[in-house]
């Protein structure tokens, strides 16, 4: 087995694989099935059915923090392997992740992300389930996040009795710095504002953001920094 796909694959937390790529993914275990947390790049799903393996229980969804690219292109592989896999997300990017439209950034970047698409071909997947603030899908709670995208979802499970956030790119920690997503990625700052103010409300033992590594100390405090003059 090649080494370099199996350093991919980290126990994030008992119970809950996260799959490093480009952009983090996870695979939650339960009893008798697992659930997925976004699905990555179109080349890197090979990494998560190998997390799924590893688990060994079939995945019975994948909820999508939103609709950027690299969250959602490697759905149509994973659907592939599993057609009975339900897709959930919300309403606001339902419609990326059925790539009826293409979330792009702002200015120059937008317009090369725009040509870069044609390349990327990503392949639309039907979204099964929209969920909304407060929602709980097999015992994930959905919490509305807006800001990075109009629809940004994070998800909160509790086990252990500890708090663990899912929180998409709301946040990134990079060199355990917490930080925003750069400025032409996210579609309302003001928004985020608001939303890390939520989410630091809620108290948190855990959060496993969509870039850099998960966050185990201190987490609240982190984020109130966040926003705090």
């Amino acid at each position: 087995m090649d080494l370099k796909l199996i350093m991919a694959v980290i126990e994030a937390l008992p119970k809950v694989q996260m799959i490093k790529n480009y952009s983090n993914s996870f695979v939650v275990e339960f009893d008798k099935h697992c659930i997925l947390i976004d699905a990555g790049m179109d080349k890197k799903a090979k990494e998560i059915l190998e997390a799924i393996e590893k688990v060994g229980k079939n995945p019975k969804a994948v909820l999508i923090t939103h609709g950027h690219l690299d969250h959602i292109n490697g759905l149509a592989k994973l659907k592939e392997e599993y057609p009975d896999l339900v897709v959930v997300s919300s309403e606001e990017d339902k419609n990326a992740v059925e790539g009826k439209e293409i979330l792009l950034p702002k200015g120059f970047k937008g317009f090369l992300y725009k040509f870069l698409s044609v390349f990327m071909k990503y392949k639309g997947v039907k979204v099964d389930k929209n969920l909304r603030d407060g929602e709980i899908f097999e015992k994930i709670k959905a919490i509305e996040t807006s800001g990075h995208t109009k629809g940004s979802l994070s998800f909160l499970l509790r086990t252990d009795n500890k708090n663990i956030l899912f929180a998409g790119d709301l946040v990134i920690n990079k060199e355990n710095k917490l930080s925003l997503a750069p400025e032409e990625f996210n579609f309302d700052k003001n928004q985020i504002f608001k939303s890390l103010k939520k989410i630091s409300e809620i108290r948190l033992d855990c959060m496993l953001p969509g870039h850099g590594e998960a966050v185990k100390e201190k987490v609240n405090e982190k984020i109130r920094d966040l926003f705090s003059p």
